[in-house]
């Protein structure tokens, strides 16, 4: 009897803990990155990305005819320091090729999902 209600009571306090650090080692779990959000990209059309996440701050079209896209915003203001993300894609055929982030951008993303622990988490290509 006493080991069952131990065993009820660990089982209470781990599910208490989903989507905590702990509960995700035990899950073989981690929570999704910027990057991972970011390479979702790959392979999407150009209008797609845009109507999702808008007009871009910056477009650059190179000379092989394929653009930069880039999306800007201010992630703080401490101690008078202004620290800017920009988020890139390079467009080529109409399809998203590449990303890229600027060292301002924070790794963590609201609302990111739990994923496997087991796929890496991406780098980027631009």
């Amino acid at each position: 009897m006493k080991k069952l209600v131990l065993t009820v009571l660990a089982t209470q306090l781990l599910a208490g803990c989903a989507g905590s650090p702990i509960s995700n080692m035990i899950n073989n779990e981690r929570q999704e990155t910027r990057a991972d959000m970011m390479q979702s990209w790959v392979g999407e059309s150009e209008e797609k990305l845009v109507s999702k996440w808008g007009p871009p701050t910056n477009s650059y079209t190179l000379s092989s005819g394929g653009k930069i896209i880039s999306y800007e915003y201010v992630r703080g203001i401490i101690n008078n320091t202004i620290y800017r993300c920009t988020e890139k894609f390079r467009i080529d055929d109409g399809s998203v090729t590449k990303w890229g982030l600027s060292s301002g951008c924070d790794t963590r993303i609201n609302g990111g999902n739990l994923i496997s622990k087991d796929i890496p988490i991406p780098q980027p290509t631009l």
